[in-house]
């Protein structure tokens, strides 16, 4: 069972940012100067929440979502550990943060998402808004769904 924990404290924040480092950095070679940034310190908390998704206890995913204007949020540093893709542990982690995105009056969720990634955000019932660009060196395409 995946469990989501909206991160409060600088120790689980650690916690997300090795999950990144995995995925972003040492799997898919984005520097660490464009995957890190302000809202990944502890301050950066309050308008970017972050989230962790464990299955027994055990960090598999992360995300987080900057807060922005007219009642949306832009998803970001959606990862889903290797080991841990194709068991169903994005589409639950990106359900209860729809879930708990709705709660606090969040009526869209924008999102710049990995072309290879676009498939599994659709059939999360987002579409694609923008053309192909690109962002960290990776194919991007933006994406959208209201809420």
């Amino acid at each position: 069972m995946i469990y989501l924990q909206k991160i409060t404290a600088e120790a689980d924040l650690a916690v997300c940012l090795m999950i990144r480092r995995r995925v972003f950095i040492d799997e898919q070679g984005v520097a660490e100067a464009l995957e890190m940034d302000e809202y990944d310190e502890a301050g950066g908390l309050k308008n970017c929440p972050h989230y962790l998704a464990l299955s027994d206890g055990v960090p598999v995913a992360t995300c987080r979502c900057l807060r922005k204007d007219g009642g949306a949020v832009k998803l970001q540093r959606f990862c889903v550990l290797p080991e841990w893709r194709g068991r169903g542990v994005g589409r639950e982690l990106l359900a209860m943060l729809e879930k708990d995105c709705r709660e606090h009056g969040v009526t869209r969720i924008e999102m710049g998402a990995q072309c290879h990634a676009v498939p599994f955000y659709q059939k999360c019932g987002y579409t694609v808004t923008s053309g192909q660009f690109m962002e960290a060196g990776i194919p991007h395409m933006k994406m959208e769904k209201e809420l």
